[in-house]
């Protein structure tokens, strides 16, 4: 850069060098702005004539592709918001087959919950609209035996969800059913009146020949069920019970007994014609087609009776028009779009998006006609509207020449003038910055003090302001960065010794007894923390302890917890024998609130363990549920805690005691929240879910240092390196007995 610049220039103050640069700029500008409109002028004006045609002739074709790539978009977007829309409704039947196999699930896997019911019989009995009926198969009908009818009796309970799930589909002729594998048969229909309305005061009627041919185990809504063994969606079926010309589409879902073993299917299904007619209201016109395509390439779903796009049982993969057969591949592989077919020698636009609940497409096909019609009469309104905006163009760009010569013609002047003015006013508040500073740098400890002055009203005022700003924090910083330094050492020493007197108040010589053995470990967040843990002897045979989490972290709840391990402490050891564990925890409480300004509290869980006789009594002040392991089963569950309110913050609040008894080889894990609210480096929790998964799939019979470890082996390796965020407390007691 420097051999390009002369040396003499160089040489110059940065006063001419601005002025030289200002000139320079507007003279440079001035001679481009000048050559470039005399030259652009003529240009504009020779090409203007030639360009008008051509431009207005492209920018209609343009126009009128736009249009058409517009309408394909709107068709796009319009057979996605339909299958959005079926497979909604396809997806809230297959909801409700879940929750109709789930309230069999439960009633027949407790029975003991549940009366035996009756349901009437189409035979003998007349059956309202949405009224549940019963029925056998064949095979079972002349020799039904006591289990199959206890069986009945016992699911007829799903009568009242039967026809509540009904009254949910009063726009469809709906059945909702439960079929077992032994041959009965439950079901509620929903038939609409020649109105399309549901009245349910009116009697069905029945084809009794083919409805007592009728065998759920064959229909292929429980076949699909039972064969996947999970929630389904039925395709097209004739009901068997129905004379009309309708056929029925749904979900069905499989129920089990207690043991698991699968008893039966339940399910929903709707008349294909009523879904038609909702279809049809998404018509993108009168003469449109929409329909659904499952995945074996058929149409089950279309507002078309009769043609190639009618519902029937025929792959369109065979079909003899090849860009029908290429679209309907793309539609069973899941995907969207709009593309051209041929069909009997016409053309149309197929829009299709997947239905991603059921698997099946959506597909809406519209005529090519239809599309072409809305772009007619685009060319010459466009042409029209391009030579108007022409001829103005011109005009404005006559005036707009003229202007810019006198608007030139008077910048160069007065950029002349001002550039002498500006480039003094500029350099000079720059110059005594420059000479400030450089004052303050050659003795910096001597002139922090000297300040700036200077009043430009810009950035060049901000930059001193800055300047001063900067040396009086630095002369402050350097006056208390001694006496921080010394504050902060103050502050650690005092850490340092509040966590050697935390833990020396926490109990570290666990016993080892014939009768019981425990083992506790804490482990604070900051040098200090607000879990604590304690157990003692209320006398010979009673055992006291206590898993406690102040809020908080720090200093505060390190103090807070002091108190609160000391009270509980001394109520226990006062009048636990005469009063019981509720009545401490309560005085302990009333404690605490005293001159709790700061209202801070405390989750604990206090218990009392009889040695002899293994009663356990514990009451749960808003604290994590613990677990127990249950030896002779070998298996972990949550303890069963009332939700009492946490201490500290209300007093004169009742608390519940509860007691359970321990057998021998029986363990109780304690612990706080640090354990189950721990997160990894993607914020997600340790969670109580895969605390009790860890334990019930560990060795719980092992000593209670390895126990405790493996848990906290479990607990890093979801941590992994994400920083601790809580304190983690940790406390298992078993009782030998």
């Amino acid at each position: 850069m420097k051999s390009i610049i002369p040396k003499k220039l160089r040489r110059l103050d940065i006063h001419k060098k601005v002025l030289m640069l200002v000139l320079g700029a507007g003279f440079t500008t001035f001679l481009v702005l000048g050559i470039f409109s005399y030259y652009g002028r003529n240009a504009v004006q020779r090409d203007m004539a030639t360009m008008s045609v051509e431009f207005g002739t492209k920018s209609a074709q343009f126009s009128e592709d736009l249009l058409i790539a517009q309408l394909k978009h709107t068709l796009g977007e319009l057979a996605e918001a339909n299958a959005q829309f079926v497979d909604h409704e396809m997806a809230l039947t297959r909801d409700d087959a879940e929750i109709l196999a789930s309230a069999m699930t439960e009633i027949m896997s407790h029975p003991e919950n549940y009366f035996p019911k009756t349901l009437p019989d189409p035979r003998t009995d007349t059956i309202k609209n949405a009224e549940p009926y019963r029925i056998y198969a064949p095979d079972i009908r002349n020799n039904v035996t006591p289990e199959i009818q206890n069986e009945l009796a016992l699911a007829s309970n799903i009568r009242d969800v039967l026809s509540e799930l009904l009254r949910n589909y009063t726009e469809y002729n709906s059945t909702a059913f439960v079929g077992g594998e032994k041959g009965w048969y439950i079901c509620a229909r929903l038939v609409l009146d020649d109105k399309g309305k549901a009245n349910f005061d009116t009697p069905i009627h029945f084809s009794y020949e083919r409805i007592y041919e009728f065998d759920p185990r064959k229909r292929p809504w429980y076949i699909h069920a039972k064969t996947a063994n999970a929630p389904v969606f039925s395709e097209l079926y004739r009901t068997i019970d129905s004379d009309g010309g309708y056929q029925q589409i749904g979900a069905s879902a499989p129920f089990y007994d207690a043991a698991g073993k699968m008893i039966g299917v339940a399910g929903l299904d709707s008349s294909n014609i009523d879904l038609y007619k909702n279809i049809d209201k998404f018509n993108f016109d009168k003469d449109s087609i929409n329909f659904v395509l499952n995945k074996n390439g058929e149409i089950i779903f279309s507002s078309q009776a009769e043609g190639h796009f009618a519902v029937r049982a025929f792959d369109l993969r065979q079909s003899e028009e090849e860009t029908l057969v290429s679209a309907a591949i793309k539609m069973i592989a899941g995907e969207q779009g709009v593309v051209p077919i041929t069909v009997d020698e016409e053309n149309y636009y197929l829009a299709f998006a997947p239905m991603t609940d059921t698997g099946w497409s959506f597909g809406m096909v519209v005529s090519e006609n239809e599309i072409w019609a809305a772009t007619e009469d685009t060319d010459d309104y466009f042409l029209k509207r391009v030579a108007k905006s022409q001829e103005k163009m011109q005009e404005e760009y006559n005036y707009l020449n003229d202007i810019t010569g006198k608007v030139l013609i008077a910048l160069l002047i007065v950029l002349i003038l001002m550039s002498l003015n500006l480039s003094r006013r500029f350099v000079r508040p720059i110059e005594e910055l420059s000479n400030g500073a450089r004052k303050i740098t050659n003795d910096i400890e001597n002139n922090l003090d000297k300040k700036i002055n200077i009043h430009t009203g810009d950035e060049i005022e901000e930059l001193a302001k800055s300047f001063n700003h900067m040396t009086a924090e630095l002369k402050n910083y350097m006056t208390n960065l001694e006496q921080e330094t010394a504050d902060k050492e103050r502050i650690a020493t005092g850490l340092d010794v509040a966590t050697e007197i935390q833990n020396g108040m926490l109990p570290k010589d666990f016993p080892t007894r014939e009768d019981f053995e425990l083992l506790a470990t804490m482990k604070p967040a900051k040098e200090v923390g607000g879990d604590f843990y304690d157990f003692y002897f209320i006398d010979k045979t009673h055992l006291a302890i206590t898993v406690a989490d102040v809020s908080g972290k720090g200093i505060p709840a390190a103090l807070f917890m002091v108190i609160s391990k000391t009270i509980l402490n001394n109520f226990a050891q006062t009048f636990y024998t005469q009063n019981g564990l509720a009545p401490v925890v309560a005085a302990a409480n009333d404690q605490l609130c005293a001159n709790n300004e700061a209202m801070m509290f405390v989750t604990a869980f206090v218990g009392v363990l009889d040695l002899e006789t293994g009663e356990f009594v514990y009451v749960n002040g808003g604290h994590n549920p613990p677990v127990i392991y249950h030896a002779e089963e070998n298996h972990c569950d949550f303890l069963d805690v009332e939700k009492n309110f946490v201490l500290g913050p209300m007093d004169e609040i009742p608390f519940i005691e509860q007691r359970i008894f321990l057998k021998r080889g029986d363990l109780l894990f304690i612990y706080t929240d640090g354990v189950t609210e721990a997160l990894n480096v993607a914020e997600e929790e340790y969670l109580p879910e895969r605390l009790i998964a860890f334990m019930n799939s560990t060795d719980c019979t092992v000593d209670l240092e390895t126990l405790l470890k493996n848990i906290r082996g479990d607990l890093a390796d979801h941590v992994g390196e994400a920083e601790q965020s809580d304190d983690i407390t940790m406390f298992a007691l078993r009782f030998k007995g």
